[in-house]
Parts: structure tokens; sequence; C-alpha cells
């Protein structure tokens, strides 16, 4: 056991230091560029903890990354790439929304009412690839890919004819009642309550992979395709399953997203939330645990971002670049497949080389 800890916080340092690398290689030259180079580093490593107004930045832009990353990481844990985790999160947001302008609900079931509307319509934009990856083998990737903006057209076409509202002065819905909306928990931010279900959903979905037999049925399917059939395992509905659980909290976070930021709904174009919680799926190893410190850190790395525009007239792209190169890097297989590397990982734990 302690073999095995070892191990796993060697691959992590191993990690860390390569995010490190990354990060100065792109931020370094770019500082030098700049009239003073200390202002540019020290804005963008120091800047997200300068004040409380900044950290609840950081916790805001990481709430729905942290559940898009876990939607996505019990898909991949099954086995498929499947994308509609995007398609998801706008569908949610647009159920949620509709839900609160049309449906008569008020008092304390209003908003987990709308919550869980959206979680059901949202799943859609998942269940559908992996129901046609299932029954007629058709590749979830590609599917998925497609519907999340036949998704998106379907759903600015309903904003536009069902929830708009025509004092707007733009394509907007009526505004969502008081009794919809998540309370804020930081005076001064815009932090609200969805974080707190975005952490314990994170821990939820850990305990459910890891501590139940459903979720390890779903790691041996994923995993190990022919094993789980040697062993009698249901792998279509274990598939069926991960697709549905994914759906649901991608299209929860679509909600909790819309109702705890918007006074009204306005998204005409996907939002991102899902295409960045992939990203985080991966940064984390497809583990949910380490999806939370895996989403705080690239919403830091926005925050920082977003200070060094404001404040240096530096290109707000520079995060996207960074976090392109962390992707490139810690995906590498030639750096965390290297002989030399996993020879070091197998002598920790004890095991024969040629094991």
């Amino acid at each position: 056991m302690t073999r095995a800890i070892l191990a796993g916080l060697t691959e992590f340092a191993l990690t860390a230091l390569v995010i490190v690398l990354v990060i100065l290689a792109v931020l370094v030259p770019l500082a030098l560029s700049q009239p003073d180079p200390l202002e540019v580093l020290r804005l963008f490593v120091l800047g997200p903890f300068g004040t409380i107004r900044h950290m609840g930045n950081i916790l805001e832009a990481a709430t729905p990354t942290m559940m898009t990353g876990l939607a996505a990481t019990v898909i991949f844990r099954a086995g498929m790439f499947n994308l509609g985790v995007e398609g998801s999160f706008f569908l949610g947001g647009l159920a949620a929304a509709a839900t609160a302008v049309l449906l008569p609900l008020t008092g304390f079931v209003a908003t987990p009412a709308a919550i869980l509307i959206g979680a059901l319509v949202g799943s859609l934009a998942c269940i559908v690839p992996g129901y046609l990856r299932v029954r007629f083998g058709a590749s979830e990737m590609v599917n998925s890919l497609v519907l999340n903006f036949a998704f998106l057209f379907a759903g600015v076409y309903f904003l536009n004819y069902v929830l708009r509202d025509p004092n707007a002065g733009a394509l907007m819905s009526y505004k969502l009642p008081a009794d919809f909306t998540l309370d804020r928990l930081l005076q001064g931010t815009r932090l609200h309550s969805g974080v707190v279900i975005a952490f314990l959903a994170c821990l939820v979905g850990g305990i459910w992979l890891y501590g139940t037999r459903s979720g390890l049925n779903i790691r041996i399917v994923g995993s190990s395709p022919g094993f789980a059939s040697h062993l009698g395992l249901p792998s279509s509905k274990l598939l069926m399953q991960a697709q549905i659980a994914g759906g649901l909290i991608a299209g929860m976070a679509g909600a909790i997203e819309v109702l705890g930021l918007y006074s009204r709904f306005s998204w005409t174009a996907l939002p991102g939330h899902g295409w960045t919680g992939i990203t985080v799926a991966i940064l984390a190893r497809e583990n949910p645990f380490l999806v939370i410190p895996a989403a705080l850190f690239l919403a830091y790395l926005q925050v920082g971002g977003d200070m060094l525009a404001r404040n240096l007239d530096v290109p707000s792209e520079i995060v996207g670049l960074v976090t392109a190169a962390i992707m490139l890097a810690v995906t590498a297989a030639a750096i965390f497949r290297h002989p030399a590397f996993l020879r070091l990982i197998r002598d920790i734990k004890g095991q024969e080389q040629g094991a």
C-alpha cells in the first residue's frame, strides 16, 4: 500500500514538474517582451491570490468545469470518447431557464425542480450517441460532436420562439424569477452555492467509481472489454449507465451555471465548459478525486490570464496557449511512458523489471 502511494506521488510530482516547466516556457518569453517582466510574473502567479474577490473568481470559474470534468471522467472510464458533455451542459442550462420561465413553481421546490429538469433534458446529448454506439456500433465521438451543434441550433430556435423577451433588446429569455436563483456565498463575489454541489458531486463520484461494485464493473468494461465479457458482465448495460450518469451530471452543471450566475438565458453559442471539462478529466487522469484540483488549477490560470489582459494589455489568448501546451505535455507518451520512468515506478512498487 505504501509503495503504491509512493509510486502515485512520484507520478504526481513528475506531472507537476512538467506543468511548471511548460508555464515557464510560455510565460518567461512573454514577460521579457514587456517593460516590467517581474510585474507580468507577479500578476500571473500571485495575482489570483491577491484578494478575496480574485480567489472567489477561481472557485466561480472552477464550479462548472468540476462537474463537466466529472461527467467526462465517468464517460471515459467506461471506454467511450463521448463529447456530448458540451451539448448536455447547454441543454441543461436551457431546460433550467425554461422551467423557471414557463412553470408556476415557487418556494423551496423551485430551484431543485429546475436543476432536476435541466439534468434530465441535458442528459440526452450524452445518451443518444451512447445508444447509437451500443445499438449500431456508430462512432460516439463523431455522433456526439455533430449532435452538440444540432442541440445548439434547436435550443436557439426554442429560445427565439418560446422564451424570448421581446422587450429585452437582444436575444434572451424573460427574467428568471428570484425563487429559481442560487444563493450567493461570499459578498463581493459571484460565488454561489453551486460550488458546494460541485465539490460534493466529485467526492460522491469518486466513491462510486472506486468504492462500489457498479463503479468497479464500469472500470473493468472501460479498461478491458474482453475480460469483462469473460466475467459475464453486461457490457452494453454498463456502458449506457455511464453515459446516462455523465449526461445527468453535465446537464445539472449547465442548470447550476444558469441559476447561479444569470438573470436571463442568453446563450446563442456553446459555452465551452464541456470542452474544458474534457481537458480537466484528462489532466486529472480520469480520477474523480483529482478532478477538483485540476479544475481549480485551470481556473487559476484563467484568472491569472484575465489579470494580465486587464492590467498589462497582454492578450487573454495566452491562457489558451498555456493550457494547450500543458495538455500536450501531460499526455506525451515520450515523457510518461519513457522506459526509465516506467522502470522507476516498477522499482518503487517493488516489482521485477520484467514483470
